[in-house]
């Protein structure tokens, strides 16, 4: 089911994304596609992740969780993802212009803001407190999951980046979609080990219940 989401939302955004860089920004022009690759991600990027989340939550809470269950609770959860990735973005430049290490720091504190953004169904500075509560005491066990994390999205990436420097015939933009699509649901699978770790880390509170999804999974 994970890889359905990952499909249904990221393969159309792939498929334009790759077109654009072929077709409209051209090779040259980075920024534009970084840009544009960021926009889709933080606008509509993000209801996959929710979704994602929302799969990875209630098969913690022993539910079977289903497709348009998912999907709903991720819609529902579009303003509170935003806002709260948009606030931790900003904390994160902010830690970063003022100096290296205390961005770092911030990034390790705020990795959980949107697990509990989905499963507590709060947002902003509320999920950047919880994540802060969190990760209290632990910010080494996530400094070191965000580094395998790191790693293996650097894998991912290098899959899609490398192999049309070396193969000419690869280089066209539906492969280009195709290999994306590929480090999506790499990158899927990282959610899913935040998520683990939130659960983990919140076992000590009684966990909310999943966020109503008004069907039955299957």
């Amino acid at each position: 089911m994970l890889c359905a989401v990952i499909v249904v939302i990221w393969l159309p955004l792939d498929l334009l994304s790759s077109y654009m860089d072929y077709f409209v920004f051209g090779p040259d022009d980075l920024r534009k596609s970084f840009k544009f690759s960021r926009f889709l991600d933080n606008f509509i990027g993000i209801i996959a992740t929710a979704a994602v989340i929302s799969i990875g939550y209630s098969s913690c809470a022993g539910e079977r969780p289903a497709f348009g269950s998912a999907m709903s609770v991720a819609a529902r959860a579009w303003g509170r993802m935003w806002w709260t990735r948009f606030l931790t973005g900003l904390m994160l430049v902010l830690g970063l212009l003022l100096l290296i290490i205390p961005g770092l720091y911030l990034l390790v504190r705020l990795a959980l803001v949107e697990p509990v953004a989905v499963c507590e169904r709060v947002s902003g500075s509320t999920a950047m407190r919880r994540s802060f509560e969190l990760t209290r005491g632990r910010f080494w066990q996530v400094f070191l999951l965000g580094l395998a994390f790191g790693a293996v999205i650097i894998a991912a990436m290098a899959c899609v980046v490398l192999p049309p420097l070396f193969i000419p015939a690869l280089d066209h933009w539906l492969v280009d979609a195709g290999t994306s699509l590929v480090a999506d649901v790499v990158a899927a699978f990282g959610t899913l080990c935040l998520l683990c770790a939130y659960v983990s880390f919140s076992n000590h509170h009684p966990l909310p219940p999943p966020p109503a999804t008004g069907g039955g999974g299957k």
